[in-house]
């Protein structure tokens, strides 16, 4: 079937949305609440990530962090 929507890049953007507004209610307030957490998988070199160089040598493609009770200086932007 053909999807004329583009319903996959659709439900990601959705889902980025959550996470976003999710993280920065975390941000904003004092942390995520109770035990809530995020499990975090990210290109390792892609546009606008910052991370050590030890890390990019460790982890070349993706890397996973979570994100529940213990996270500094945490910016959360759009795109």
């Amino acid at each position: 079937m053909t999807d004329y929507i583009g319903y996959e890049a659709l439900t990601q953007a959705a889902m980025r949305g959550v996470v976003r507004e999710a993280l920065r209610t975390g941000v904003e307030g004092n942390g995520l609440p109770g035990d809530h957490h995020f499990y975090l998988t990210f290109q390792t070199r892609a546009p606008g990530v910052k991370i050590a160089d030890y890390l990019i040598e460790r982890f070349p493609e993706e890397m996973t962090i979570v994100i529940q009770h213990q996270y500094w200086d945490l910016e959360v932007h759009d795109g």
